[in-house]
């Protein structure tokens, strides 16, 4: 781990910019959990931000129950626990190109069991023989979690991302990113801490 604090970056969002998200229900708490038992900092959700459409309202594209889908991301941005890569460079292109790739995977099936299901499973210590990677086919993944879709959406635009980390780098294995693997590489980067 890291000994620098997590705290909420005060800079303003951009298109293409992640929010790591603690959340409040149960499952986010359960989700938490996992992370805490994997050494991993407390986070339960990942969206990607969008835009602000022409009434203020700010818009992300998040992995969730019943697929991808649109969310309002005024509450994330509001909440002190967010944490964001809006420091980290990217050029416009990257920007445009992690948002088409999370449009492409808007209703994209929830990764219940290749997903949440085997982080839960690993941060028990239990075998995850069932929960295989998909092969690479050059197509968009057939199902996400929110944590894997922004990891998916940032490897496709060559951005730096936790699925670069040992052990998950790989065809197909943006699918084993969580929310805690989010919350410790923005921890980590030298970008997030200003130095």
């Amino acid at each position: 781990m890291t000994d620098a604090p997590l705290s909420f970056v005060p800079v303003p969002v951009r298109p293409g910019d992640v929010l790591v998200i603690a959340g409040t229900s149960g499952t986010s708490k359960l989700i938490e959990a996992g992370a805490v038992l994997e050494g991993e900092p407390a986070a339960s959700h990942v969206a990607v931000y969008h835009h602000t459409d022409k009434t203020g309202r700010r818009w992300a594209i998040e992995g969730r129950p019943g697929g991808v889908g649109w969310a309002d991301a005024g509450a994330y941005l509001r909440d002190p626990r967010t944490l964001t890569n809006a420091v980290q460079p990217k050029t416009p292109n990257q920007r445009q190109g992690v948002c088409a790739v999370m449009v492409k995977l808007l209703g994209t099936s929830y990764d219940w069991l290749g997903g949440i299901a085997a982080d839960a499973a690993v941060a028990l210590h239990l075998p995850v023989d069932w929960a295989e990677n998909d092969p690479a086919t050059g197509t968009l993944p057939g199902a996400v979690v929110c944590s894997s879709a922004a990891a998916y959406a940032y490897d496709e635009n060559r951005l730096a991302n936790p699925g670069l980390k040992a052990g998950t780098a790989g065809p197909g294995m943006y699918r084993r990113i969580t929310p805690g693997d989010w919350s410790l590489f923005l921890a980590q980067a030298a970008w997030q801490r200003g130095s």
